[in-house]
């Protein structure tokens, strides 16, 4: 048994541009969020899709119904699921991205989320950011790592050979699959707004094909 999934990064929001932390808080797509869904769409239009998913916030659910709409599948919306959710930053939500990272990795010498990555690993940064909050809302590595492992299982419960399978998530989400699953794009940078990762399930293992992908070799 395999299947494959489709996972796409949302289209840009106002956040994004603004550079504002983003996991649990929302905001719509940006004119250029809307463009990146609709070339999703466009570069996934070949794939009739078996099933649908987003996590249950706004920009993916907006991003998702753009990409079906070229789709030649029935499909009009996806199904929304909290097992494709971001990373909850707690009271870092909204906060200025670029001061967030300096302010909290400097000390720890990466003044950015790649530097950190490259000098401390994913888990040991997420982690970071968790401690770091003052209100202890924010997801530690773990927390967020159940609720991937959720969503893989329910995957691999709901769907069968050769099913294809359209899931649009988050960036920091994704980044966390690629490293777990992934020796090869685990160093790349997060995937972009719109762009294209693709899995391989089956019962015991997940491949991933590719990552960031924004042209039609897919």
């Amino acid at each position: 048994m395999s299947f494959n999934v489709y996972m796409v990064r949302h289209g840009q929001t106002y956040l994004n541009l603004y550079h504002r932390m983003q996991g649990w808080v929302d905001a719509p797509l940006t004119e250029k969020g809307i463009n990146d869904g609709e070339h999703a769409g466009l570069l996934l239009s070949q794939i009739p899709f078996d099933a649908a998913y987003s996590s249950d916030l706004p920009r993916t659910f907006a991003t998702g119904k753009l990409i079906l709409a070229a789709n030649p599948s029935a499909l009009s919306q996806p199904i929304q699921r909290p097992e494709f959710r971001e990373q909850f930053f707690g009271f870092w939500e909204g906060y200025d991205d670029m001061l967030m990272w300096h302010q909290i990795g400097s000390p720890k010498g990466g003044d950015s989320y790649n530097a950190l990555i490259e000098k401390l690993g994913l888990k040991d940064a997420t982690n970071l950011v968790a401690d770091a909050d003052p209100y202890h809302h924010a997801e530690h590595y773990d927390d967020l790592w159940r609720r991937i492992q959720a969503g893989i299982t329910f995957l691999r419960q709901q769907h069968h050979d050769g099913d294809n399978v359209l899931v649009v998530t988050h960036g920091t989400y994704l980044r966390h699959v690629i490293d777990h699953y992934s020796d090869k794009f685990a160093s790349q940078p997060g995937p972009r707004n719109g762009s294209v990762t693709k899995l391989t399930i089956d019962a015991d293992h997940v491949t991933v094909n590719y990552t960031d992908r924004l042209d039609a070799q897919l």
